[in-house]
């Protein structure tokens, strides 16, 4: 039985959160950066046989503490109902590091991160 295949996570969360809400969001921090936008890494996890059990840390900045701090409560909430990436089933979502404010430390600018593990089921591969 061949492995199945599986998209790189943080390119399916970027897209599925540009699909839920309309702040900036990538995996980089932008050159021009807005005053509000949502920073995606993977930090972990490992793909088994059918599904990707992918560690994400979602990084939201936004324009004060308390904007931060709401802004990741928000975006924790859309992640967690999140039913489908990448056309994909994914279930199994757990949050591995509650909202913690973590200042950039270059700028000092605000932003509040949370880290969660979802399996994200793969495609067979086709010949």
């Amino acid at each position: 039985m061949d492995r199945y295949q599986f998209d790189p996570a943080e390119d399916a969360w970027v897209a599925y959160l540009k699909s839920v809400q309309d702040t900036h969001v990538s995996t980089n921090v932008p050159r021009e950066r807005p005053e509000r936008f949502i920073e995606v890494e993977r930090t972990g996890g490992a793909s088994g046989l059918a599904s990707d059990d992918a560690q994400m840390t979602f990084r939201c900045w936004a324009e004060s503490r308390a904007a931060a701090a709401a802004f990741a409560s928000e975006t924790e909430r859309l992640v967690m109902l999140a039913r489908t990436l990448a056309g994909r089933p994914v279930g199994r979502k757990t949050v591995i590091a509650s909202s913690v404010y973590l200042p950039d430390p270059i700028s000092g600018a605000d932003r509040y991160q949370f880290t969660i593990r979802a399996a994200i089921r793969g495609k067979f591969p086709t010949p």
